[in-house]
């Protein structure tokens, strides 16, 4: 009895926090609002609520229940386990009360609400939202014989308001029909539409729709609609929505862009292109001149131009003007005794309730990764921190981070660790896990020597993709070199890596020295849990990419048709295969050139490998990042 009193305690407090901060959060991370709940004898009413845990942790649920006057009624604890569902009747103990309600949780929940109606004879949904509007459209009314319509309104938040329903008829004309609800603070009310007829001086309505109008932050409002007052037995239910939000409900169709760096055969200097991932994908290319090591990264409408090996810098773009650099600032520190810090790339962080949104940049010349503000507009402020992994570092005293990818609060860093004081050996490499919060390392308890980090089976690793809960990491082993007479090593392949339980697995292995399918493995793509592709890398100009299931692992018996094994044994006769990517369709884009025929991109349809497009770019690509224009 004293822990649930505690645990009461604690939501009515986190429910007080709530109110104050409107669609702000309390201790849990993600609220939820419903805008009627309804428990009564006499209209034969219930509530019922589902919901599912969309993350790997356990999930502290709490339904919080208020009434029309804002009072806090009842308020009842769920707990989900990872990724698993409830569903159950809420607010049993209650009699003739409405209202609404809401969800407070500690995880991201999908779910929606029941509305049970005369004795369970009659059922509406009513989903949930995370948003509060101060304008929204009830889409459908109608008030006759037959149909009938109650709307209910709800105000989370801790100030009174007053909401306005205006009506306009299906020619989109307003006849000056207003009616005013006032709602208290947590507040909510059900109103019928036949009271609001008779307000106007009107008996019946058929089409038009409802205007919700109200200051301050927002309400959210649900409507129900049926026939059941002339005993028939259709029933629906409808959600308000915003109309100012419906832009960002739709794929438009400029969705996405593609920005590629481009080398030049000798490598002598570089360039970046940008092209229109939705047909008939327009090319702005030959973009800025500059080095060929340059790696491209994208967030929203914005684009940023990593100059690598001796070029360390940072440049910003606006796609809308993808040739023109927003700024430009070093990756070098005045400290910094290295002779490049050769940064590897930029990867983003999302805002948290307790931290803002920032970038991480990996320097492979030194043991400091550098957290930075890609928004600012200052030098001086681009800079916030850094995280030093001097401990991973082999004897070359380097960790030689290089790609990640933030998941749930959590970067996961690529750790290469080639010892180049030994030509570049391979040890065992690394995958580290920083609380984005903090910039704190977390003890993954994986690793061995005191390090905290996840030790992973394959070496000189590569890409990193996280899709559908999981994290796919591929390793090249070393390449054979003809001039060193070295040949390849066979210790890569393809491992994936679950974000919450750290638990690694072999997805595809690359073979040994006796037996090695697809050569060493350069290159990494995942569409789905259950389509993925790889570069098989041969030789420098014998480039294949295969299919392959990222569930089981299962190889696609054959290359792809436009991507095959080559079988001329003559040199230069072959495809060098660069970057996979994959853009928000699901298409794949390979970079790629010839020695007879320059750059290209190649996208391919991923649900029958089939050659979608080919673009000819005047450099060779080498990187593909997506963005999105806003």
């Amino acid at each position: 009895m004293k822990i649930l009193s505690l645990r009461l305690l604690r939501t009515l407090m986190a429910v007080v926090v709530l109110s104050v901060f409107c669609a702000g959060l309390s201790f849990a991370d993600y609220a939820y609002y419903f805008p009627c709940f309804s428990n009564s004898d006499s209209k034969g009413e219930l509530i019922g609520l589902a919901l599912t845990n969309s993350a790997g942790l356990n999930a502290e649920v709490s339904v919080v229940v208020y009434d029309q006057n804002g009072v806090v009624k009842a308020v009842e604890n769920w707990d989900l386990p990872p990724f698993g569902q409830k569903a159950d009747l809420v607010g049993l103990d209650l009699t003739e009360v409405a209202g609404s309600f809401r969800v407070i949780s500690n995880r991201p929940l999908t779910g929606l609400s029941f509305l049970f109606a005369n004795k369970m004879s009659v059922m509406y949904d009513m989903r949930m939202t995370q948003r509060l509007s101060n304008k929204l459209d009830i889409p459908q009314i109608a008030q006759d014989a037959a149909w009938g319509m109650e709307i209910m309104v709800s105000n989370p938040t801790p100030q009174a308001v007053e909401v306005q329903l205006t009506y306009r008829d299906k020619f989109g004309q307003v006849n000056a029909h207003v009616h005013t609800v006032p709602l208290v603070a947590n507040g909510s009310a059900v109103i019928s539409l036949s009271e609001v007829l008779t307000g106007w001086g009107m008996t019946q309505l058929q089409g038009g729709c409802l205007h919700l109008v109200t200051s301050g932050v927002g309400v959210l409002a649900f409507s129900t609609f049926d026939n059941l007052k002339c005993d028939g037995s259709f029933y629906a239910g409808l959600l308000a929505v915003d109309p100012t939000l419906q832009d960002s409900n739709f794929i438009h169709v400029r969705s996405q862009y593609a920005v590629v760096s481009c080398s030049a055969p000798d490598y002598g200097s570089g360039v970046h292109a940008l092209l229109e991932v939705e047909k008939p994908r327009s090319v702005q290319d030959n973009l800025l001149p500059t080095i060929s090591d340059i790696k491209m990264a994208a967030q929203g409408n914005y684009f940023y131009r990593i100059a690598r090996y001796n070029g360390d810098s940072v440049a910003k773009f606006a796609a809308s003007a993808p040739a023109t650099p927003i700024w430009q600032f070093s990756t070098m520190d005045a400290s910094d005794a290295m002779a490049t810090s050769n940064p590897q790339g930029l990867i983003f962080a999302p805002a948290t309730l307790t931290s803002e949104a920032k970038a991480y940049i990996p320097r492979l010349e030194s043991s400091k990764m550098w957290v930075v503000d890609p928004a600012t507009t200052t030098e001086a402020n681009f800079k916030i921190g850094e995280v030093e992994l001097g401990d991973y570092a082999d004897a070359d005293g380097l960790p030689e981070m290089t790609n990640g990818v933030v998941v749930d609060g959590k970067l996961f860093l690529l750790l290469q660790r080639l010892d180049k004081e030994d030509g570049w050996a391979p040890q065992t490499p690394y995958l580290v896990v920083i609380d984005t919060d903090s910039n704190a390392e977390i003890d993954t308890q994986n690793g061995a020597e005191n390090l905290k980090g996840i030790p992973l089976p394959i070496k000189n690793l590569w890409d990193i993709v996280y899709k559908d809960g999981k994290i796919y990491v591929n390793g090249v082993g070393s390449y054979a070199s003809s001039w060193s007479g070295t040949p390849a090593d066979y210790s890569g392949g393809i491992v994936s890596i679950d974000p919450d339980t750290y638990a690694v697995e072999m997805v595809v292995d690359d073979g040994d020295e006796n037996e090695h399918p697809f050569g060493n493995i350069s290159g990494l793509a995942v569409v789905s849990a259950t389509r993925g592709y790889f570069i098989s890398y041969a030789g420098w100009d014998d480039n294949a990419i295969y299919g392959f299931n990222p569930s089981t692992g299962v190889v696609d018996e054959s290359a792809l048709i436009a991507f095959p094994v080559n079988t001329n044994p003559a040199p230069n006769t072959g495809t060098n295969i660069s970057a996979l990517g994959v853009d928000g369709q699901g298409n794949l884009w390979v970079a790629s050139n010839t020695f007879s025929g320059g750059g290209l991109l190649t996208i391919i349809n991923s649900a029958d490998d089939s050659v979608d497009q080919e673009q000819r770019l005047n450099l060779n690509p080498q990187g593909i990042a997506f963005g999105t224009w806003e």
